[in-house]
């Protein structure tokens, strides 16, 4: 008898021993190996909070071209600075900077580390300031960068032009040197992700440099298959929080609870200079007051957008004291400068204004593949026709709209520009501008611009030549939208970069 129980105990022994080498995932994959030792040295309080990723696309955040994965990256990656509500630099990983002329010098906090529990080094900073020059996400923001080079305990950057809130840009992901190519680089933010047999899970980070007490410990991840998958799961209870910048102009009403979240695109009326009629000032201030900024905001971009007169986001706080001229909309006001202009209105022999023999024709172009500017270029040919105004709408194909801007085919545009973190308008008033369409960049406005950035004269002159000689029309700044569960504890103190700013105070109620 004793015989045969012994004989039990070791064949149950063995069938243990065999299952457990039959499951090889956390053998195979590194990631899961560290996810198992996590988990076995920590007590983990109950997941509450589940936030999406999507399933297929990379989750380095160099490489990333998913707005989902970008948005969750923030929690894994901390940066030099943040930037804050209004738009201004809050170091993080940095503890002091100074900015002169094209020489951006920058202190590190000694004690930052990252997830490894590694220090931070000024190199790991310089190996990450190159991986983001190359991305395509973090480029465009590190264009006016073109080197940095460790010291002791700092990074010089140096500028291409002098920029005086050139830190604001320095927002790319730090990662540890060497890691840069990996699936998941390492990081130093206030989260580690982790995966256990298929599953991503956020570990909240010790090392983090913000020292937040993190009310959720881990949070888990669902993957998403589909464009903007999240509102489904948000209404079905999978999911917790979705950070939608509405770039496909499409915002979608579902039972959840919703805040704006001020984005840096500016939606505007662009100017080809070496257009006549658009040459005289007068001609060009009509047209601002009959734009009816605040109907566009409502009607091509369901409120989800701010009515702008200057080039800058209206939340930055380097505008904030800033008084610009306003145009409310007139359209006799409207008519009042276009006849001081000398196009006048025969109403009985002329169906549109005309200068002589000259009449008023305008050719507005705009890509009718974007319904939010469709509707705003269809409001704006409107209204002026409504003055006398002969504008001819016409409605592009992305394609060919790039085309008629290159050729200059055109006299008025409907475009949009993504600023960088440090309001840089750049785009405009280089050569090599992204958006350097019909603008004169040895114009007044575009010396006044590089004066300002290099201290000569303050934002508020900046901002008067501007008006005075408007190189384009600054017409909105969109939003976006942040969904929530109706059951999370939500603080609405976020913005795009940091979409979960405020997740250390995150909870559910049951």
């Amino acid at each position: 008898m004793k015989k045969l129980i012994c004989l039990l105990i070791c064949l149950s022994l063995l069938v243990g021993i065999f299952s457990s080498c039959g499951d090889n995932d956390d053998i195979t994959d590194p990631a899961d190996v560290a996810s198992e030792e996590t988990t076995t040295t920590q007590a983990l309080p109950e997941r509450k909070i589940v936030l999406g990723y999507y399933k297929g696309k990379s989750l380095n955040p160099f490489k990333t071209d998913s707005p989902t994965n970008k948005s969750l990256m923030t929690l894994v990656y901390d940066s030099l600075f943040l930037p804050g509500e209004n738009y201004t630099a809050e170091p993080l990983i940095a503890i002091s900077f100074t900015n002169n002329e094209k020489m951006l010098t920058v202190t590190l906090d000694s004690e930052a580390m990252f997830s490894d529990g590694s220090y931070i080094t000024p190199h790991d900073v310089v190996y990450s300031f190159n991986s983001a020059k190359d991305s395509v996400h973090y480029s465009s923001r590190l264009q006016n960068f073109s080197s940095a080079s460790a010291g002791v305990d700092s990074v010089t950057f140096t500028l291409v032009t002098p920029d005086i809130f050139a830190e604001n840009c320095l927002t790319f992901p730090i990662v540890k040197e060497g890691t840069a190519d990996n699936a998941i680089p390492t990081g130093s933010g206030r989260y580690t992700m982790v995966k256990k047999k298929g599953s991503y899970t956020l570990i909240a980070n010790e090392n983090s440099v913000r020292q937040e007490e993190m009310s959720t410990a881990s949070v888990s991840l669902v993957p998403i298959t589909s464009d903007k998958g999240e509102l489904y799961l948000l209404q079905t209870g999978d999911l917790t929080y979705f950070f939608d910048d509405l770039s496909d102009g499409e915002y979608t009403k579902i039972r959840a609870n919703t805040v704006r979240v001020s984005l840096n695109n500016m939606v505007y009326l662009g100017i080809n200079c070496k257009t006549k009629a658009l040459k005289n000032k007068d001609v060009k201030e009509a047209i601002c007051y009959i734009l009816g900024k605040s109907s566009l905001c409502d009607s091509a971009y369901s409120g989800i957008a701010t009515a702008s007169d200057i080039p800058f986001n209206p939340s930055w706080q380097a505008v904030s004291a800033i008084k610009a001229s306003t145009y409310e909309t007139s359209p006799l006001k409207a008519e009042e400068l276009l006849e001081s202009a000398g196009y006048k209105y025969e109403y009985s022999t002329n169906k549109y204004r005309s200068k002589g023999f000259e009449f008023l024709t305008l050719r507005l172009i705009v890509n009718s593949e974007s319904a939010p500017k469709l509707k705003c270029a269809e409001a704006i040919t409107k209204s002026l026709r409504a003055i006398g105004v002969d504008i001819r709408l016409q409605k592009l194909t992305y394609e060919e709209y790039i085309s008629a801007l290159q050729k200059g085919e055109y006299d008025l545009y409907i475009g949009e520009v993504k600023l960088t973190p440090d309001m840089s308008l750049t785009p405009f008033f280089s050569e090599k501008g992204s958006v350097n369409y019909g603008i004169d960049t040895s114009s007044a406005t575009a010396k006044a611009y590089y004066d300002f950035l290099g201290g000569k004269i303050d934002i508020s002159t900046f901002i008067q030549v501007f008006s005075l000689e408007k190189p384009f029309i600054p017409l909105l700044f969109r939003e976006g939208i942040a969904y929530y569960s109706r059951e999370l504890t939500y603080e609405d103190t976020i913005n795009e970069y940091e979409p979960f700013r405020n997740i250390y105070s995150w909870s559910v109620i049951n």
